[in-house]
């Protein structure tokens, strides 16, 4: 191979696919090599990088994203391989592939199965404008989304892959810090708005916050939008909010649901530790945090939320199971 120049984050960057599945193509089909710094470091080529847009390019053909990397690995010839779009096709078409991974880290089933137009395009799209640092093309291609696939599947195929990618990438790239900061700022008010829309004056209520100790807000932020597009009214206290502000808005309130987020396993547990009296309002917890404890740690009676796409039935689970029909 060539010699490493990159840090997998900057392959990511420059192909359009997650960090995440850049491994798994690395240990499931050998279809990069790095080489190693001294400290351990992996450092990849120009070649990693042609290989994968390569395999990106068969992919929107309708190739597996297996068969394409066995193809690219033996070598075939680029014209055998039709790497070049044919008459009337797109000249991005490899954009157009979802290459999300699946649970286990994998290439996603979709990836597996050929291309998709759908969440694969503006996930994309919206990496493009946040690496370029643009604010406007972002809220744009987030809006695109917003229209073309609603707000639960936007959220969870879209907008947090490419936060976990940004997450993931900068302890390999410290410079993506930068592009993960301007990421929140733009996606924040947009996120925001969708807790405005118009709801009936009998809408069941949702109180919404991260825990003492969790900075990251966007997971628990995109939960609220989800309970506000699924028909509650929303109030959302934001990130480290302390277990006293919790319960006095639970009192003052009285909401049904409370939605609680947290990325980070040591918030989650202080909050399961000692969690804060919410009166007869159903507690939803949701985030990796959440995710990392065992049933038995969380507080009694809470239940425990899903991907965001599932998140508006356990929300409805738990306002049936009090009672409440909104």
């Amino acid at each position: 191979m060539d010699g490493g120049a990159f840090r997998i984050g900057a392959v990511a960057r420059r192909t359009g696919v997650a960090v995440t599945t850049l491994r798994a193509w690395e240990t499931r089909y050998g279809l990069l090599t790095p080489q190693r710094t001294e400290g351990g470091h992996r450092l990849y080529g120009e070649d990693d990088v042609d290989r994968v847009l390569a395999v990106l390019r068969l992919t929107a053909q309708g190739w597996a994203v297996s068969a394409a990397a066995r193809a690219v690995l033996d070598g075939q010839e680029p014209d055998r391989l039709r790497l070049v779009p044919g008459p009337g096709a797109p000249p991005d078409a490899a954009a157009t592939t979802d290459v999300a991974a699946g649970p286990g880290g994998g290439p996603s089933a979709a990836a597996e199965a050929g291309p998709t137009t759908g969440a694969g395009r503006v996930r994309a799209d919206l990496a493009a404008a946040i690496a370029a640092y643009d604010g406007d093309a972002a809220t744009g291609a987030l809006d695109a989304a917003l229209a073309r696939l609603g707000v639960p599947r936007t959220l969870e195929d879209v907008v947090l892959p490419v936060l976990r990618d940004l997450g993931e990438g900068w302890r390999e790239d410290p410079g993506l810090i930068a592009a993960e900061h301007f990421a929140t700022n733009v996606l924040r008010p947009r996120l925001h708005r969708l807790l405005a829309g118009a709801h009936r004056a009998a809408a069941p209520t949702c109180l919404a916050a991260a825990p003492e100790g969790e900075d990251h807000e966007l997971g628990v932020l995109a939960a609220a939008a989800v309970a506000a597009d699924t028909g509650f009214r929303v109030t959302y206290l934001g990130s480290r909010t302390p277990r006293a502000a919790l319960e006095r808005s639970a009192a003052t309130l009285r909401p049904d649901v409370v939605l609680v987020g947290a990325v980070g396993v040591d918030p989650a547990r202080g909050f399961c530790a000692d969690p804060p009296d919410l009166g007869a309002a159903a507690l939803v917890v949701g985030g990796p945090g959440f995710a990392a404890l065992d049933a038995d740690a969380l507080p009694a009676g809470a239940r425990r939320a899903g991907d965001l796409a599932a998140l508006s039935r356990e929300l409805g689970a738990a306002l049936g199971a009090d009672g409440v029909t909104g």
